[in-house]
């Protein structure tokens, strides 16, 4: 991944001349080429851009995550997520005949802040509150296999995007959870879950953790796509 003065200098170069192309041109259908060229673009496609409506990516604004588990149910409203832009992208591997594009996000750390709502069982322990609620994670594994698409604008430019993602994710490193109020202020009900959930760290981000990695990499791909529609398919595949 650049790093933070390579992007600077991109960007500063960029605002001189016009717009930079997000990708390296490959020969048509060179899926290695395209690997690699996807890897180099990976920070433009996550920067912000108010000319294009891009939001912010780090920190990430997510309005609302709704965890309808079997066990347990949360919601988290209002989040600000920090981390995304210290993810380093490796394993990528397309295939441009069957539109498909898998890769691994490896996060040093993902810190989220917001308000939440909870009720159920967290493993073995019951737990309920609502209130201000704040997650540290470690390194973390984000595999996303992603499904992409041909789209077409008025002018019969084609350009791709990312139709549809399947996460697997992975702590790998602890992750630290901070719930305020969790039942109703009581100290004693609070501190055993807390201390559950971090000593079980793994285990509870397994049984959790689907529902925020999707808002998470759904916000991210909106981004995605709307910095793909700069490029069509015919300036970076030649023939």
């Amino acid at each position: 991944m650049l790093l933070p003065f390579k992007i600077l200098v991109f960007f500063a170069v960029c605002a001189n001349i016009g717009r930079c192309a997000l990708f390296s041109p490959c020969k048509n259908k060179d899926s290695k080429c395209f690997d690699a060229a996807f890897v180099n673009a990976f920070p433009k496609l996550l920067s912000e851009d108010s000319t294009l409506g891009i939001g912010s990516s780090d920190p990430l604004h997510i309005d609302f995550i709704d965890g309808n588990l079997s066990i347990i149910k949360y919601k988290f409203f209002n989040s600000t997520v920090k981390g995304y832009k210290d993810c380093s992208i490796k394993n990528v591997k397309s295939n441009l005949n069957s539109l498909t594009l898998n890769f691994e996000l490896d996060c040093p750390e993902i810190d989220s802040t917001g308000k939440y709502e909870v009720s159920g069982r967290l493993v073995v322990l019951p737990v309920e509150g609502e209130g201000e609620y704040r997650i540290t994670t470690g390194r973390y594994s984000i595999a996303v296999n992603a499904e992409l698409k041909e789209v077409q604008d008025k002018n019969g430019k084609t350009y791709l995007a990312i139709k549809n993602i399947k996460l697997k994710n992975e702590a790998i490193e602890p992750v630290v959870f901070d719930f305020k109020n969790l039942f109703n202020g009581q100290k004693d009900l609070s501190d055993a879950v807390h201390k559950f959930a971090n000593e079980n760290w793994k285990e509870v981000s397994y049984l959790v953790q689907d529902p925020v990695w999707y808002a998470h990499l759904k916000q991210l791909v909106i981004h995605i796509n709307k910095h793909l529609k700069t490029e069509p398919l015919d300036e970076i595949f030649t023939a």
